[in-house]
């Protein structure tokens, strides 16, 4: 086995383009790498006797107390019924959780759901659905939004959190795909063996076919968080009344206080948002970096 994986490597290695293209990585993950440690280091340092003139070093004296700083001043007001409330990073943080998590799973379980019917029903409608979902990845939609807002002001979702989770449950994009190619390759022995035992669609979906994939949804609704955790663009756009992290950061940046208006206390602030996603990834990068497999029956 080691002669194996030996000559394997040996072969590798002697490949000039394995060469290449290992060199290539290499060059991008360091240009991902050094971003991220310089912004940290620079996170501790003073802006006027340290920042400018040492932009590259170590800190001459490392300031820990700019991420309390940053944390005192994570604030943003909020106009509401003509009162303005100060939401500050507590409540940012429960509004990130609430909007992520729930976005994420009702995300998944649409495009769970919709790939289920769609692959298992071979109807006419499910040949429209699935058209539908490449055309809309094809072609892009612009100009939507103001009717979009419209249609959600109308129907009472509008600065809703539960409007999101309503506006987020759509089954369009890449993981309807996903869900629809893995329905489409499990084996048929379990569901036909629970249609002869009496088992109705209900059963063998939320019993036989939902357990088979449910490495792919968590893994899928884990991709989907980060991306609506980092959204601040939804708060602006449909619930300013309930201000995430992400949106909070995005004040931040732009903020003209003297206490955090220069580039080190901007970095502070960005870590300090960084911190619950990096949480999340170090107990679910397995999930989220492995390759998923679903079992079978063996022939």
């Amino acid at each position: 086995m080691k002669k194996t994986k030996n000559r394997l490597s040996g072969r590798f290695m002697s490949n000039p383009y394995s060469i290449i293209t290992l060199v290539l990585l290499a060059i991008y993950v360091i240009s991902l790498l050094f971003p991220t440690l310089w912004g940290f280091i620079t996170s501790f340092k003073s802006n006027a006797t340290d920042y400018l003139s040492n932009t590259l070093g170590f800190p001459k004296k490392w300031k820990f107390g700019n991420y309390v700083t940053a944390f005192n001043n994570y604030m943003i007001p909020v106009f509401k019924n003509g009162q303005e409330s100060d939401y500050y990073i507590e409540s940012m943080l429960l509004f990130s959780v609430l909007y992520a998590v729930g976005s994420a799973f009702f995300s998944a379980l649409t495009c769970c759901l919709a790939a289920y019917a769609t692959s298992k029903f071979n109807y006419k409608f499910s040949k429209v659905i699935y058209s539908v979902v490449i055309l809309t990845m094809t072609l892009p939609i612009v100009g939507s939004l103001p009717s979009e807002i419209r249609t959600i002001k109308a129907l009472n979702l509008y600065d809703n959190m539960i409007g999101m989770w309503i506006l987020k449950a759509n089954f369009l994009g890449l993981y309807y795909l996903v869900f629809f190619t893995t329905f489409k390759g499990l084996p048929k022995d379990y569901s036909e063996a629970a249609y002869i035992d009496g088992a109705s669609d209900f059963t063998v979906l939320f019993k036989i076919s939902l357990p088979l994939v449910k490495n792919i949804f968590m893994t899928i609704m884990l991709i989907k968080f980060v991306e609506f955790w980092n959204d601040y663009t939804v708060n602006i756009t449909y619930m300013p009344s309930f201000p995430t992290l992400a949106y909070g950061l995005y004040d931040y940046s732009i903020s003209t206080k003297p206490q955090i208006n220069n580039t080190p206390m901007r970095l502070a602030g960005c870590f300090i948002l960084m911190i619950p996603v990096f949480t999340v990834f170090i107990f679910t990068h397995d999930r989220i970096m492995s390759n998923l497999s679903v079992g079978g029956v063996k022939e």
